[in-house]
């Protein structure tokens, strides 16, 4: 399963990989765009998002120089290059400005609306504008678009399945939570789906994610929105510690049901049991309120 890549650390073996890959992707682009090899290329572009298809809301991206992310100016500006497959090869098709999402240090790119209008063979590449007018890129990275979700997406009828409660043991080798936090794990999602309860669950196993600083501030972003009272918030670790058997199993029949292939995960659901809105591996505080409110009104 991927969870992924818990820390940059895990993926340094990978840069070398990663390159030779970049090396042989077709070129098939205007030749008044140059493309970076493997040679030439200082960092490569990762990512983070599991779940690439048709139609998704945002795309999430970081930048790998060995075993750790490069260091760039703060007000440096970040572009992302997309290719898409035609029958002459991976062409190029668009460019967009990404956002940026640091937390402690660690700067998530996010591309809004990526301009997958067709499954197949992809490509995008990554160009870091500086402030003294000079700009570093990326070599290509190849990667797959399908043509639907694997896992849920806004519309989709959220999974009547238990999820791991106090009263299964859940706290069992967790850090006992504070009393601002044991609301997270006090009901399950299916019974807040059977009562009409709209809700926000994240996932995120933080011990897990150590190295992946993003699991920590999903569960502090968990704990505000609960302490806004607007909204009931659960809380479930899919993955790390061993449990006790009985508890593994719902934790695993939990994980299948939503497809929680990677860590965080956001999903807000309304009353009617419907998913309004996912977000994978990081959102940005404000993005979430929003959300929030919507979803309340």
């Amino acid at each position: 399963m991927n969870n992924s890549r818990q820390s940059l650390a895990l993926l340094s073996g990978a840069f070398g990989i990663v390159l030779a890959v970049l090396a042989i992707v077709g070129c098939g682009e205007s030749t008044d765009r140059r493309v970076i090899t493997s040679s030439e290329a200082a960092f490569v572009p990762v990512i983070e998002s599991s779940d690439i298809h048709v139609g998704v809301p945002r795309l999430v991206l970081t930048l790998l120089e060995r075993d750790k992310q490069p260091q760039f100016p703060e007000d440096a500006e970040f572009r992302i290059r997309y290719f898409d497959p035609t029958e002459d090869g991976i062409k190029f098709h668009s460019e967009a400005a990404l956002r940026e999402i640091d937390v402690e240090g660690l700067r998530y790119l996010i591309a809004s609306n990526p301009p997958f209008a067709a499954a197949g063979q992809w490509a995008l590449a990554v160009t870091v504008d500086l402030p003294d007018g000079t700009a570093e890129s990326t070599p290509r990275l190849p990667f797959l678009v399908r043509g639907t979700a694997r896992g849920l997406t806004a519309g989709d009828q959220a999974p009547r399945v238990d999820t791991p409660t106090i009263s299964d043991g859940v706290l069992e080798r967790m850090a006992e939570p504070g009393p601002e936090a044991r609301d997270l794990y006090e009901r399950s999602a299916s019974e807040l789906i059977a009562r009409g309860e709209p809700f926000l669950i994240v996932w995120a196993s933080a011990e897990r994610c150590a190295g992946r600083r993003a699991c920590a501030r999903a569960l502090e972003q968990a704990i505000e929105v609960l302490q806004q009272e607007t909204l009931a918030v659960l809380h479930v670790e899919p993955f790390g510690r061993p449990r006790p058997q009985a508890l593994q199993a719902l934790i695993d029949e939990a994980n299948e049901a939503w497809s929680i292939e990677a860590e965080p995960q956001f999903f807000l659901v309304d009353r009617d049991g419907l998913v309004a809105a996912r977000f994978e591996i990081i959102v940005e505080r404000a993005e979430l309120e929003a959300a929030v409110e919507r979803l309340v009104r």
